[in-house]
């Protein structure tokens, strides 16, 4: 029997971790009767360079995990409720799937968290820096003139959930096949001026820091830049913010096994 992969998803609140999953993946998950503490439903991450089967599995406390079981966790999703005051303190009831399981993506997740709910926007971040984990909120406030403003558009609530998801490298993920660059087109470079050159270089050191030889070798270790990647751009003047995201498009591409030239007929 082949091994899949998968993710589990747990929760601290009154969300279910089966509409969780709903929300993922967009199944219609249908009532087990015969199973109350595990749910589980088969799901084909489709991206556009690789696609990989996984399985999204809903626990409740009472389930008794086996050791076959634990080494195909790859990812772990935990709901807490940030209207409690014990919202994160409850999370310990999980730590023996963090213990048990060699995890490479664990997301903590609430509805929202303001300044005026139990678990504030800060203190919900402070705990996943400390214990590794992604914050995501499923229906944030999100400011619509700041959000305009950015070069790169950064993802919300379920939409960021399944890109966090799809950055992982899965143990079985097939790649696809390369799309096919038009020789005549490949060989045709732009031959830059001299003070556009000048500024191509000034650009690159705002970059370099992030744009590491390891780093753009590994599409996981270069996407987990991203964040502050996109705070270096903004720090920039928008007439290098284009420039600059054309080279971390550039490095992501490469990351990913796509050579430099095929870039030229987008």
């Amino acid at each position: 029997m082949v091994d899949v992969p998968s993710i589990v998803v747990v929760s601290c609140s009154n969300t279910k971790p089966k509409s969780l999953i709903k929300l993922i993946t967009k199944a219609n998950i249908p009532d087990d009767t015969e199973n109350s503490v595990l749910v589980k439903q088969p799901w084909l991450i489709d991206t556009k360079y690789y696609t990989a089967e996984v399985n999204i599995f809903g626990l409740e406390k009472e389930y008794v995990r086996t050791e076959e079981f634990n080494k195909n966790v790859e990812a772990l999703i935990i709901h807490m409720d940030s209207n409690k005051q014990s919202g994160l303190d409850v999370l310990t009831q999980w730590a023996s799937i963090e213990n048990d399981c060699n995890l490479e993506v664990k997301l903590l997740l609430s509805n929202y968290c303001t300044e005026d709910t139990k678990i504030t926007r800060d203190s919900a971040v402070e705990w996943c820096l400390i214990h590794g984990f992604e914050f995501i909120e499923l229906y944030p406030t999100i400011n619509k003139s700041e959000l305009e403003e950015e070069v790169i558009k950064e993802k919300f609530g379920v939409d960021r959930i399944i890109e966090a998801l799809q950055t992982h490298t899965w143990s079985n993920l097939v790649m696809k096949a390369k799309p096919k660059c038009n020789k005549k087109d490949c060989s045709t470079k732009v031959i830059p001026t001299e003070e556009q050159g000048n500024t191509t270089a000034n650009v690159g050191l705002n970059v370099d820091h992030f744009l590491t030889p390891d780093a753009t070798d590994d599409f996981t270790e270069l996407f987990s830049q991203l964040h502050m990647m996109k705070e270096s751009l903004q720090s920039m003047p928008m007439s290098q913010r284009t420039q600059c995201a054309e080279q971390m498009v550039t490095a992501f591409w490469k990351a990913i096994g796509g050579e430099e030239e095929e870039l030229l007929d987008l």
